[in-house]
Formats: structure tokens, sequence, C-alpha cells
């Protein structure tokens, strides 16, 4: 009969054991298995996205636009300093001058007084906005409201009380400053008539006497004062009345409906991550698929009569490919060596002589069975820390034995790769409902890049209503053998 040989193993998901590197596919598998929460993720998302946007209270802005002409805050001469020909006149009110008079106490106290607008100065002050463009002196003037009506009336009456502060600050600073310079004048004045000599000589303005520089100091504040004069306090107008809103103001829909996405997008991210990085039982054939593609024997519950179906096929595998050495390893260990005794025995009554080397756990002197019952096969411990020892074991077996069937405590520990390293075929034994899928991901990546990988894998469960089946004596044969 001629071997055959399976090649390695390809494990799909690496354990956290495995190298640095990931493949993307590890990803695309999480998608596919966890692809339902994402769509209720997203969905739950989406419908957090328009609750928001639902519950944003409605609001109205209505516009108006005031032109505001440029008043000199400053007469361009201080009283009591010397003239400077070349220094600059006084800027005129900046927009930045204007903006604070629309936000002054005074304007959004006379705001406050209209329905919809009963809030704070801090609130009110949020709800006007003040927009300039760019070289020109009109102010954009927009306020928001609770409803279209409220909001254009809140808009008119802004800008009423912004032009009447106007009118009455700037006019009162233009008063203030020519009464200033006139009160300087009066002063030169008396100055010029307590110096001797006549008030008609003829004076060059390149002398350099008193009389000459008080006379040029009169002349300059007569012409501020002028100047004062031929500038009337224009509070300005408005150009366009405010309209009422005929649309509510944009609530962000787009952002709410593109963060609600993000959050159920973030939630199924961090919940996938949770779950897969939480060890889990594996409890089908597809939770063994996740982790190898290697051939899968399983037993339903309800064949009943321990491992013995499923045996049968193992035992035809050892035949047909000729081993003599044979590791089971299970995850956990029992339902590696309850299948190892089951199989030795069905090989025994095949014809072939069998021997289970049984390798011992921490503080295991003896073979854990109650009460060990006849049996068609021996079986021997193995000290676990010692290969020398397991050598001479497998070659003892080896010359009373055609098979010798290997059985370790820990598919994860050094004795199962030593173990594989000598078997000619090592099958994977998992247990559904106790086995962890990270303790199988880690054995069979372990036997795969130790160049043993594992034949198959066998998921199994022993029946809760059946009991073990015992081995039976020497000459008897099963009925089902």
């Amino acid at each position: 009969m001629k071997k055959r040989f399976l090649g390695p193993s390809s494990v799909q998901a690496e354990p956290p054991l495995a190298p640095d590197s990931i493949p993307v596919t590890r990803y695309a598998g999480a998608v596919r298995r966890h692809f339902a929460a994402l769509l209720v993720a997203l969905l739950a998302g989406g419908v957090l996205g328009g609750a928001k946007i639902m519950l944003t209270p409605a609001s109205y802005t209505a516009r108006i636009s005031v032109l505001a002409p440029p008043v000199s805050l400053h007469p361009g001469y201080t009283p009591g300093r010397p003239l400077d020909e070349k220094k600059r006149e006084p800027r005129e009110a900046t927009m930045d001058t204007e903006a604070q008079l629309v936000w002054s106490d005074e304007v959004l106290r006379r705001l406050a007084t209209f329905p919809g607008f009963q809030a704070s100065h801090e609130e009110l002050r949020r709800r006007v906005d003040l927009s300039v463009p760019n070289s020109t002196h009109v102010l954009t003037i927009a306020v928001r409201a609770g409803t279209p009506k409220a909001a254009q009336s809140g808009a008119q009456t802004v800008a009423e009380a912004y032009l009447d502060l106007r009118q009455q600050i700037l006019g009162g600073l233009q008063q203030r400053n020519r009464e200033s310079l006139e009160k300087y004048l009066t002063l030169l004045h008396k100055q010029l008539r307590s110096l001797p000599g006549s008030d008609d000589e003829l004076v060059r303005r390149t002398t350099r006497t008193r009389r000459q520089e008080i006379l040029k100091q009169i002349e300059e504040v007569q012409k501020h004062i002028s100047a004062l004069d031929s500038k009337v306090v224009q509070p300005g107008e408005v150009l366009r009345s405010a309209a009422l809103p005929t649309a509510r103001d944009d609530a962000g829909q787009d952002v709410a409906f593109a963060g609600g996405l993000g959050v159920g997008l973030l939630g199924w991210v961090v919940s996938t991550l949770l779950i897969d990085r939480r060890p889990r039982r594996i409890r089908r054939p597809a939770d063994v698929r996740l982790h190898a593609q290697l051939p899968i024997m399983v037993e339903s519950a309800a064949l009943g009569g321990g491992h013995r179906e499923i045996c049968r096929r193992l035992r035809n595998l050892v035949f047909d490919s000729e081993a003599t050495t044979v590791l089971v390893a299970g995850v956990p260990s029992a339902a590696g060596t309850a299948v190892a005794y089951e199989l030795a025995e069905l090989c025994t009554e095949g014809g072939s002589a069998t021997t289970v080397l049984r390798i011992r756990g921490d503080g295991e002197d003896h073979d854990p069975a109650e009460a060990p019952p006849p049996r068609t096969f021996g079986v021997r411990l193995v000290r676990g820390d010692d290969d020398r020892q397991l050598t001479r074991a497998m070659d003892k077996a080896g010359r009373e034995s055609r098979i010798v069937v290997i059985t370790t405590p820990d598919i994860n520990a050094a004795d199962t790769i030593s173990a594989a390293a000598a078997s000619d075929l090592t099958l994977v034994v998992v247990e559904r409902g106790r086995a962890l899928d990270r303790e199988v991901a880690r054995g069979v990546l372990a036997l795969d890049q130790a160049a043993t990988p594992a034949r198959g894998i066998v998921l199994t469960r022993q029946s809760p209503d059946t009991p073990a089946r015992r081995a039976t004596a020497p000459g008897h044969r099963s009925p089902r053998g």
C-alpha cells in the first residue's frame, strides 16, 4: 500500500504568539463574520444622527445691511503739545469699533425686551452675528431666533438700536472734541494778548518768536475746529431691510448624520476587537476553520458509545498511511486521551498490536482512570521533561507493537513538538464546549511551524446521556468493530 502525504496546513488567523506579520485577510474575515453587526451599528448610528437633527431646536436667521459712515474719534490735535506737521491724521473709526457698538449692552438690553429674546446677554451675544465685506463700510447684521417673525423683528431692532447708539456716542464725542479745541483756542488768545507788541504787526513764519509760535497754533486749532464743523455726524442708514426667513438654519445635518455613522462604525470596531480578543469556546466546525484549514472529522453527540465511530475513520487513516507512530494531541488533554485509547483498541482489533505512550503532566504519577478496565493494548506513562526517555520508550514499544499511539497533556507544550517530530501521523482532537479557540490556533500553528503539521482535526463531544465506553477484554471483539 502506497503512503499518502499531506502538505503543511495553512493557518488563517494568527494567535497571540504568532510573528508580527498580520495578513489583510484577517480584517476581511472579521468583516464577514460580523457583517450583520456592522449593518446594525451603521443603522443605529444613522438613527442616532437623525435623532440629533430632529431634537435640535429649529432656528431662523434674518439679515439686515446697515451703512456706517466713518467718523473720527479724535480731533487730531492734543492741546498743550507742540505741533508736528509730519504727524498723520487720526484714523477714523474702524469696523471693529462698530462691531463693539452692535454687541454693546445698550443694544442687547433693547433686544431683550422683544418676545423670543428673553435671555442673558451672553446668549443674545451668540445669537447676533456681524460680517463686513472687504473695503466697505456696510455691516451685515444677522440675528437668530426660534421663529421667522422673531428673527426679522430682532434684526430690525438691533439695527435701530445700533444707529441710535452710534448717533448718541459719536455725536457726543465730536461735541466734546470741539469744546476742548475752543477752550484751547481761548487760552491761546489770552496768551497772545499778554505778549508785548501789536497784533496787526506783519510777521513772517520763519521768525522764531513766542508770538509767531502762538499765532501758528491759533491757526492750526481754527483749522481743526472748521474741520469738525464741516463733518456732520452721520449715524448711518439701513440699506437692505431684514427679509422674513423662508427656511430654517442648517442644523449641521450632514455633520450629524456622518457623525452618527462614524460613532456606529467606531462602536462596531471596538466591539469586534473585544470579541476577537476574548477567548471563545469552540462549538461548531466553523469555529475551527476560522483558525486552520485542515480536514475536520466531526462526531455528533447523538451517536453515543464514546468515540468509536470517529475512531474507525482514524484507524483507516492510520492503516492507509502505513503509520507506525501516531500522535494524538487533545484540547483539552482528556479528549485526546480518550480518542487515543479508543484508536489503540480499534487498531488492535484490526490485527495490529498497539501500545499507548502517555506523557505525564505535572504531578501525574499514574493512569488517571478510576478503575483501569481490561484493555487489548498496553499503556505506559512517560516523563514529559526527558526527550531521551521518550525516545527509549518509543523504541521499546516499537519492538513490542506494530503501532505506537502517543498522547500528551498539553498541545502547546514542548513535549508535543518532540513527539510530533518523531511521529508519522499527527492528529488534533478538539472537544466542543471546552476547547478554546486560542489554544487550538496556537497548537496548530506551532505544529505547522515545526514542519510537523497535523493531518486533521477531530471535533468531538461525549454524549451527556451515554457513559464512556470501556474497552473489551483480550480475545473479545466489539459488535461494532
